[in-house]
């Protein structure tokens, strides 16, 4: 009942709060009901994203099991590289060119023209379908290297596709593997000329991995890609225009310079010796301003108007009593990049000589040698018995015949023709004391010889040793020395290795120059002294190394 002005009972107010407190706890339930189901929820989804993270870093690993299981591959003799010999039949190659008549493939990927199941079409080995890559293994019909050997298509069946690892009952995957050959060519491995041409492969390899959890389960419960470049590593015995094992410096006017050329196709500027000698110029025939590096294990100095057509490199463990170190000048002297964690290179042995050497040994400063003691031109030279007995070579009788072990001997050599071999591979060999030519005089090479120098060697003045339009690698100076000279107006074509001597490129005048490649102790170049690197020295001979990575990634799946 109404109380007199309108005002109402305590027990009517109570009842109306009562109600307000009871939406207040059901809408206080409803907040606390979604906060809970959305701690639910969001527990559920972390664990779900854990759980996928986890399949997903299975396969990922699983996949690049893959990638190293095919690098092993690619490394044993379960595999097997196209020969020398084969490259030209079963591939679209083409020559690099005299001296060495290496391969080099046409197209990338490298097209296989016989042999393969497919003709006419890319080199590949294949496990499993992608969009990147069609068709099926299209391999030349050759087999691996294993005891019982097999067709290599048939070996990377075995061991690349489809293959299962499981660490227990509840964990295990399958993985299978694509290769993609890339780039084919041969370079020569060993010492020269003792070398054997062997093939530099470059493959894409990409692995797919399903993570199946269980070992006897088919279920796809993660998928992962991974890609990766392999190759073997090269490195050649010349592969720099210059190589210290000490220091490089390089200083003086304009035309202290390296570049480079690739005899394959021709002399140095078309076989121009004015061209030669008036530095480094890429707009002449057969010039090309990249690929002439110059390095050394201590360091490189690159002082005004110098040019390095190419990296410098810097290595590590330089001679003993070396203080050069590191590179100094301006890296805008440098056409390609300054790289100071470059390999170390270690010196070649020093050339030894017989005892006795050269007591006995005539000088040569005209005509063609070899001569017989008349005079004629022959293929040996029989000596008068030294005074001092030689042990060896030319022991018996001391008739030399121009090999490695019996090589022609000559105590001082300012002038001749000396008569070589006929090709890179089969060389005539030479044991000098001395070699020192100036003026005019003028060394010519007739075929590819190997020149052992044991105390004196100096070409300058007008002098030329080896012609311009021989080839640098069809004269090899080793020098035992500790002093060279290559300079004034004189002119070589040579391949110079000299270990223990600071050798001298100085003073081009207006002949002067060098083509070639040099490696020694330390090497000074100034004066305007140019000198011309042959790209095919880099495949002269050196060491090929394992298959390794050179390039990594993962496809988004």
């Amino acid at each position: 009942m109404n109380r007199p002005g309108g005002m109402t009972s305590r027990s009517e107010g109570t009842r109306r709060d009562s109600g307000v407190a009871l939406i207040l706890v059901l809408l206080s339930m409803l907040v606390l009901s979604v906060l809970a189901a959305t701690i639910v929820f969001t527990a559920r989804s972390e664990t779900l994203a854990s759980y996928n993270f986890k399949l997903d870093t299975q396969a990922d690993y699983l996949a690049k099991a893959g990638i190293q299981q095919a690098v092993n591959w690619f490394r044993s003799t379960h595999y097997a590289a196209v020969s020398q010999s084969l490259a030209n039949t079963d591939y679209k190659v083409h020559s690099t060119g005299a001296p060495y008549n290496l391969w080099t493939s046409d197209t990338s990927p490298v097209t296989c023209i016989s042999g393969c199941s497919v003709s006419n079409s890319q080199v590949q080995l294949i496990g499993y379908t992608s969009p990147a890559v069609s068709g099926s293994t299209n391999y030349p019909n050759i087999n691996n290297t294993d005891a019982s050997p097999v067709a290599v298509t048939t070996s990377f069946t075995n061991y690349l596709v489809n293959q299962r690892v499981s660490g227990d009952a509840n964990n295990s995957g399958t993985y299978s593997v694509n290769a993609v050959l890339v780039n084919y060519q041969t370079v020569n491995s060993g010492l020269p000329p003792s070398v054997t041409p062997v093939p530099l492969e470059t493959w894409l390899i990409t692995a797919k991995a399903t993570w199946t959890g269980g070992s006897s389960m088919s279920a796809t419960l993660g998928v992962a890609e991974e890609l990766a470049i392999i190759q073997p590593i090269y490195n050649p015995t010349w592969g720099t225009a210059i190589y210290a094992y000490c220091g490089v410096t390089m200083n003086g006017s304009s035309g202290v310079c390296t570049d480079a050329f690739n005899s394959g196709l021709g002399a140095y500027g078309g076989g121009n010796a004015s061209v030669a000698a008036k530095g480094c110029d890429s707009s002449s025939t057969n010039v090309i301003q990249a690929g002439a590096d110059v390095g050394a294990n201590g360091g490189v100095s690159l002082g005004n108007n110098v040019t390095v057509s190419g990296n410098v490199l810097i290595g590590s463990g330089p001679s003993s009593g070396c203080s050069a170190s590191g590179f100094s000048g301006s890296s805008s002297s440098v056409l390609g990049e300054v790289l100071t964690n470059a390999p170390h290179i270690a010196p070649p042995p020093v050339p030894t000589f017989p005892a006795g050497f050269p007591t006995g040994a005539p000088n040569v400063s005209s005509g063609t040698w070899p001569q017989t003691a008349g005079g004629s031109s022959s293929g040996t030279t029989t000596l008068t018995p030294p005074v001092a007995t030689y042990t060896q070579p030319c022991a018996s009788g001391f008739t030399c015949n121009g090999t490695a072990s019996n090589p022609y001997l000559i105590s001082s050599l300012g002038g001749a023709t000396l008569t070589g071999g006929p090709d890179i591979f089969h060389p005539v060999y030479y044991d000098i004391d001395s070699i020192s030519i100036s003026g005019n005089t003028v060394i010519t090479v007739s075929g590819y010889v190997v020149w052992n120098v044991k105390t004196t060697l100096s070409l300058k003045g007008n002098g030329v040793a080896n012609s311009l339009v021989n080839p640098p690698e069809s004269c090899q100076i080793n020098f035992a020395g500790t002093s060279a000279d290559i300079g004034g107006n004189g002119a070589t074509s040579a391949v110079l290795t000299a270990p223990l001597a600071d050798v001298n490129l100085k003073g081009g005048g207006s002949k002067g120059y060098m083509v070639g490649s040099v490696r020694a102790n330390n090497v000074t170049m100034q004066g305007g002294e140019p000198l011309h690197y042959d790209i095919q020295l880099a495949r002269d001979g050196g060491v090929v190394g394992i298959s390794i990575t050179t390039g990594y990634s993962r496809k988004k799946m």
